[in-house]
């Protein structure tokens, strides 16, 4: 089943939980390009803990997945809101909260990153191919990675 398919049929509750799941995947993937390698659970619980939030295992892996209960905890959004340094109001939900720019472009950025691996690992493997042969290749990765881009709905 698509996700498409699956926001279409999915319940209010449901599209909340995808919506938080989608912007802490975001969030990490911007933190991580920031500052080079994967945030942890572990770094995010034990920030948490300092400021008296508590967040388990469990309960981070279905935020970050989208399943389970909705996670409407104000002081856990709110701590990790103020972690990732964007507006609380992002993760809580509130009306019209565009995506934080800084989320927006570094994860545009990894998006051309990831395309040019790609572009670059076909290059690689394919050795002696014709020009016109490469050409159509990589035309074909374009429309490719520009229909994802496409896909991936922007908040203006």
């Amino acid at each position: 089943m698509n996700e498409t398919r699956l926001e279409e049929n999915a319940s209010g509750d449901e599209r909340a939980r995808y919506e938080l799941a989608r912007k802490l995947n975001l969030l990490l993937d911007a933190f991580a390009a920031e500052r080079g390698n994967a945030l942890t659970y572990k770094e995010i619980a034990a920030v948490l803990d300092a400021r008296g939030v508590r967040l388990s295992r469990a309960r981070w892996s279905y935020m970050l997945s989208g399943s389970g209960y909705l996670v409407t905890d104000e002081s856990l959004l709110r701590g990790l809101a103020k972690y990732f340094d964007v507006d609380p109001e992002y993760l809580l939900g509130g009306p019209g909260v565009p995506e934080p720019e800084r989320v927006i472009a570094m994860n545009e950025m990894i998006i051309a990153i990831r395309a040019s691996k790609v572009k670059n690992f076909a290059a690689r493997t394919l050795g002696e191919v014709s020009p016109p042969t490469l050409r159509a290749i990589t035309e074909l990765l374009n429309q490719v990675i520009g229909e994802a881009d496409d896909e991936d709905p922007k908040v203006d």
